[in-house]
């Protein structure tokens, strides 16, 4: 059985809650966001950044970096996405999307690094200058692991 801890606990209700909100000035207008979740595999607490660039009317750009908090060690990931946004009349935005990622690991000096493919999909929605979202993202690498 594994342990909570409660900083992870933590992180992964404000993901769930949708606290991790990026601060937009516009619709299809570059925008910065935050992001916390876990990866489920690892077990791994993350917080991040993304960028939305929108390139077409329903496309993103949508490059992405987050630091997770293994036990021992570190582990930074980097992704770079294509995101496309469903046209739909409701408030919750359905999109999907993947791309490349790059994954850092260093335990005691000895460094591995790991490059594969991402799929992701979730739903954002407007709140006034922010856009709340709820996300998951396979990464598909030597060791596949799902995250939220």
């Amino acid at each position: 059985m594994r342990s909570q801890n409660p900083l992870r606990a933590t992180l992964v209700a404000a993901f769930v809650l949708s606290a991790a909100t990026p601060a937009m000035v516009a619709a299809q207008q570059t925008a910065l966001g935050v992001r916390v979740g876990e990866n489920m595999e690892y077990d791994d607490a993350l917080i991040g950044m993304h960028l939305q660039i929108p390139i077409a009317r329903q496309v993103d750009f949508y490059p992405s970096m987050d630091v997770y908090f293994p036990n021992t060690g570190t582990r930074l990931g980097f992704n770079g996405d294509l995101r496309y946004r469903f046209p739909v009349a409701s408030a919750w935005q359905p999109y999907v999307g993947g791309g490349l990622n790059w994954l850092h690991r260093s335990v005691n000096g000895i460094n591995n690094e790991d490059v594969g493919v991402d799929l992701l999909g979730g739903v954002q929605t407007r709140l006034g200058a922010a856009y709340p979202f709820a996300e998951g993202r396979l990464l598909l690498q030597d060791n596949t692991s799902f995250q939220l």
